[in-house]
C-alpha cells in the first residue's frame, strides 16, 4: 500500500457528464479494494480505510488493485478520520474466479456467489448448460440494471462430497494438474542420484554422519535432515536441505511451473504440490537409506548455544532413519522400546533437545515474540466426511526442528547479506508494526483496563514484555489483538530483518520442495559457490520478480487453506446443531461477536439475537448489554444454531 502525496496524475475533484476536473493538491492511494457488491467498497490505508461509494467504484470490482483519489478527509463522529475517495485507475484486475450456486426463484435463474463481496444474488443471462443447485464459475457483465452473471463452467452439484474444496480451488485458480512438458522433464530423471555428481569435488560427503529426518507421521516428502555432534567448545549442528535446484534448472518447464505456483498448498484433505511427485516424494526427498544431494549448513555453537561460525556447501547424505514427531517425543519422554529401536539416533536426540532448549531461551531473552498459535487437526472418514476437529498439540520435538530451521535460515541470510560483493538474494522480511496499528492496540488495552501499553515505535522485546505482563484473564485476547497489529511477513530482495523473531537477518532456505523462494536462493547459492560474484550478477532482476510473485502466491495459498479449514469446521459443527459449548470471544464487531470453541471452530453470535439493549461500544471494544458487557477473551456458553456454507451461527445459552 502506498500513500502518494505528490502524485499529480488523474486527480478528479468533480465530474460533469462531459468533463472531469482535476486538482494536483489531492493525494491518492494504491491498494486492493474490498467491495460489498456494487454498493460500496473500502481500500485499506494507513490511519483509516478509504470509503468508496458505488457511484465512485468506476468499474472496479472486489479484489482489483486500484488507485483511489482522496476526495474527502474529515473527522468521523466517533473519533479517527473519515476518508472517502473515487477510483481513478484499475491497475490490476482480480484474477480470481467467481464461484456461485445456481438457484431458481421468481421465474428466473440466479447465481448466489460463494463470496458475498460480489453481491447476494445475480441474475443469470447465460446458463452454459448449468442446472439448479449446480456449482459454477461465473463471469460478471455490467448492464444498465447492474451486474449480471454468465456461466463459464460447471463444477458439479453443490452437495457433492468435496465440492467445498473444489470450489475454493476453482475460485483461486489453483493449478492442480502439471503440464505435459513438466511431467516429461520430471519423468526423465532417474530414480537414484547420479554417482558421478555425488563425488564432484565441490560436494562434501556426509554419508558417514548420523543424519536423520524428523517429520509428521503423514508426511511424504522430506526436504530437511539434521545431525549433531559435541565439540570441545560446544556443538556442531548440521542442517541438510534437499538440493532441488540441481534438478529444477533455470527457465526449464519445471522451473516455470514452480514459479507460477510459488508454493505447495496444504488443504485439509489434500496437498497441491509445487513440484511433481517424481521429485517431491522421490529424487528430492531425503528418504531413509538412500543417497541424496543436499545443500548443507554446518554451524558451530558454543556450550551456551550461541552461533559462532557456519559453512554453506553442496553435499551428499544418506539418512539413517525416518523419525516422526510423536516417536521422537515418546523417546524424549522415556519410551525404552523406541530408544532401543533407534539406538543409533537416540543419543543425538538428547543433544538436540539440550541445544534447542538453549536456543529457545536465547530467542526469548532477545525478544522473539511468541503468540503460541495452534493448528487444527481435521480427521476424515473413508469417504471424505469430517468426523473430528481438534487443536494440535505443540510437541517439544516439533520445537527442536523449528529452532534448527530458524538457525539455518538466519545463518544463510547473514552469510550472503554481509558479503561485500552484494549477492542478489530473496529474504524473508517481517517489518515493524505501523504507529497507527500500535495506537489501535493501545486504545484496546486502555478499553479493557490494562495498565500496560506499547511504545509507538516498539522493538520486539517490548512487544514480548507486553504479552508476558498483561492480566492472565485477558492474555489470550491481548495476544490476538497484538497479532492483528503486526505486519504480514513477505519476501523482498533487500534484507530488512524479521521483527517477530527479533532476527536482523532472515531468509527461507529450508523448504525448496514446497516454497519457490527457497528454491530461488538455492540456485543463487549454488551458482555463487561454483562461480563467484560474476555467476550470480544476472539474478538481480530475478530476485525482485521472484519475491513479488512468491509473496502473492503465499497469500493465495493461505487464503485457500483458511477457507477450506472454515468449510470443514462448519461441516463438523453442522452435526451438532442445538448442542451447548463453552467458548471464548475472539472478535467483537458492530454486528455481533465471534466465539472460538476449544476445538478451534468459530461462530458468530449476531447482534439481532442479543437483548434489545445490546449496543456496540467502539471505544471500549465491547458490546454492552445493560450492566453486562461482552469483551474479547470473555468465556460464554453458546448453542450451535445454524450452519450455512463456511459460516457458523451461535446464540447465547
Amino acid at each position: 500500500m502506498k500513500y502518494n502525496k505528490t502524485n499529480t496524475k488523474n486527480r478528479v475533484v468533480r465530474s460533469t457528464p462531459d468533463r472531469n476536473y482535476f486538482d494536483s493538491a489531492l493525494p491518492t492511494i494504491d491498494g486492493v479494494i474490498d467491495c460489498k457488491g456494487e454498493r460500496f467498497g473500502f481500500v485499506r490505508a494507513a490511519g483509516s480505510d478509504v470509503f468508496v461509494s458505488g457511484n465512485n467504484l468506476c468499474g472496479a470490482r472486489h479484489g482489483d488493485t486500484v488507485r483511489v483519489l482522496i476526495t474527502s478527509d474529515r473527522p468521523a463522529r466517533e473519533g479517527g478520520r473519515r476518508r472517502e475517495g473515487r477510483v481513478i485507475e484499475i491497475t490490476e484486475k482480480n484474477s480470481d474466479n467467481i464461484v456461485a450456486t445456481v438457484v431458481y426463484a421468481n421465474n428466473r435463474f440466479c447465481a448466489v456467489p460463494d463470496d458475498r463481496h460480489y453481491g447476494e444474488s445475480l441474475e443469470i443471462t447465460a446458463l452454459g448448460g448449468a442446472s439448479e443447485h449446480d456449482k459454477v464459475i461465473i463471469e460478471l457483465a455490467a448492464t444498465p440494471l447492474g451486474d449480471r452473471a454468465r456461466v463459464l463452467a460447471v463444477l458439479g452439484r453443490f452437495d457433492e462430497i468435496g465440492m467445498d474444496v473444489k470450489s475454493v480451488i476453482a475460485a483461486h485458480n489453483l493449478r492442480t494438474e502439471f503440464p505435459s512438458d513438466v511431467i516429461a522433464q520430471a519423468d526423465a530423471f532417474p530414480d537414484v542420484i547420479d554417482a558421478a555428481e555425488a563425488t564432484e569435488p565441490y560436494r562434501k560427503d556426509f554419508r558417514d554422519k548420523i543424519i536423520f529426518t524428523i517429520d509428521g507421521s503423514d508426511s511424504k516428502d522430506f526436504d530437511d535432515a539434521v545431525s549433531i555432534e559435541k565439540t570441545d567448545i560446544g556443538y556442531r549442528l548440521g542442517v541438510y536441505i534437499a538440493d532441488v535446484a540441481e534438478y529444477v534448472t533455470e527457465k526449464s518447464p519445471l522451473d516455470r511451473e514452480a514459479y507460477q505456483r510459488g508454493t505447495s498448498v496444504y488443504l485439509a484433505d489434500r496437498v497441491i504440490p509445487m513440484l511433481p511427485e517424481k521429485l517431491s516424494n522421490g529424487l528430492c526427498s531425503l528418504n531413509e537409506g538412500e543417497d541424496r544431494l543436499v545443500l548443507a549448513c554446518i554451524m558451530e555453537l558454543d556450550e551456551n548455544g550461541n552461533r559462532l561460525r557456519d559453512e554453506v556447501c553442496e553435499g551428499v547424505i544418506r539418512s539413517a532413519a525416518r523419525l516422526t514427531y510423536t516417536g521422537v517425543q515418546a523417546m524424549l519422554d522415556g519410551d525404552t522400546d523406541l530408544r532401543e529401536k533407534y539406538a543409533q539416533a537416540y543419543p543425538s536426540l538428547e543433544m538436540m533437545k539440550e541445544l534447542a532448549l538453549k536456543r529457545i531461551a536465547i530467542r526469548r531473552r532477545r525478544g522473539s515474540i511468541e503468540f503460541d498459535l495452534t493448528e487444527t487437526e481435521i480427521k476424515f472418514d473413508a469417504v471424505g466426511h469430517v468426523v473430528d476437529i481438534a487443536k494440535k498439540d505443540r510437541l517439544l520435538s516439533m520445537q527442536i526442528i523449528e529452532e534448527f530451521m530458524i538457525l539455518a535460515n538466519c545463518a544463510v541470510a547473514e552469510r550472503f547479506c554481509k558479503r561485500k560483493d552484494k549477492i542478489p538474494f530473496v529474504y524473508r522480511v517481517h517489518e515493524r508494526p505501523s504507529p497507527e496499528k500500535i495506537d489501535a492496540l493501545n486504545d484496546y488495552l486502555a478499553a479493557v483496563g490494562e495498565k500496560h501499553t506499547c511504545p509507538v515505535d516498539p522493538n520486539p522485546k517490548q512487544i514480548s514484555k507486553l504479552l508476558d505482563g498483561v492480566r492472565p484473564d485477558i492474555s489470550a485476547a491481548v495476544a490476538k489483538v497484538t497479532l492483528r497489529a503486526m505486519q504480514k511477513a513477505d519476501y523482498q530482495p533487500q534484507n530488512k530483518g524479521h521483527f517477530g523473531l527479533a532476527e536482523p537477518f532472515y531468509c527461507h532456505f529450508t523448504s525448496p520442495i514446497r516454497r519457490y523462494p527457497d528454491l530461488a536462493i538455492h540456485r543463487i547459492i549454488k551458482a555463487y559457490l561454483r562461480g563467484g560474484e560474476k555467476a550470480v550478477a544476472k539474478y538481480k532482476d530475478f530476485t525482485a520478480a521472484a519475491s513479488q510473485k512468491s509473496s502473492k502466491q503465499e497469500r493465495v495459498a493461505q487464503d485457500c487453506e483458511r477457507k477450506v479449514d472454515d468449510f470443514k469446521k462448519a461441516e463438523y459443527m453442522s452435526h451438532h446443531i442445538g448442542e451447548k459449548y463453552i467458548g471464548s470471544i475472539s472478535s467483537v464487531t458492530d454486528f455481533g461477536f465471534f466465539v472460538e470453541l476449544d476445538n478451534s471452530a468459530e461462530g458468530l453470535v449476531r447482534m439481532s439475537t442479543l437483548p434489545p439493549a445490546a449496543a456496540f461500544d467502539s471505544k471500549r471494544m465491547c458490546i454492552s448489554c445493560g450492566r453486562a458487557a461482552f469483551r474479547l477473551g470473555d468465556k460464554v456458553c453458546i448453542i450451535v444454531e445454524k450452519v450455512e456454507g463456511d459460516r457458523i451461527d451461535f446464540r447465547l445459552h
